[in-house]
């Protein structure tokens, strides 16, 4: 709002009114621009997940794809291996522990409840 007056006087010059861009500001407001901006998103993504639709976001498919893998684990599914093989080369020594927090069920599915 405290560009308003700034709006107003271009108006009456008859310019075209431009906004200070974003990375000009200052650094305390660049800063509450951009808190305000994840608020608001942060805000819709709540509103869209309590309707039961889930918006396309990188969180989202890694949640999706945790919940697939959870389901085959689970099932001993086709491509259970390949996870398995994965945790071994990510957690090397651990990877049996990792193993047992997923098949003790303290890694709980996002969207997809198979259980």
């Amino acid at each position: 709002m405290a560009d308003l007056p700034l709006q107003l006087l271009a108006e009456l010059i008859d310019e075209a009114y431009r906004p200070t861009p974003i990375r000009q500001l200052a650094t305390g407001k660049r800063k509450a621009y951009h808190a305000q901006a994840v608020d608001k998103t942060r805000a819709m993504v709540e509103a869209a997940l309590a309707s039961g639709i889930v918006p396309v976001n990188r969180q989202h498919i890694r949640d999706a794809l945790t919940d697939a893998a959870l389901h085959l684990l689970g099932t001993n599914g086709p491509g259970a291996d390949v996870i398995r093989n994965v945790f071994s080369s990510v957690f090397d020594g651990d990877a049996a522990l990792a193993l047992s927090k997923v098949e003790a069920g303290k890694i709980e599915p996002r969207f997809f409840k198979s259980r």
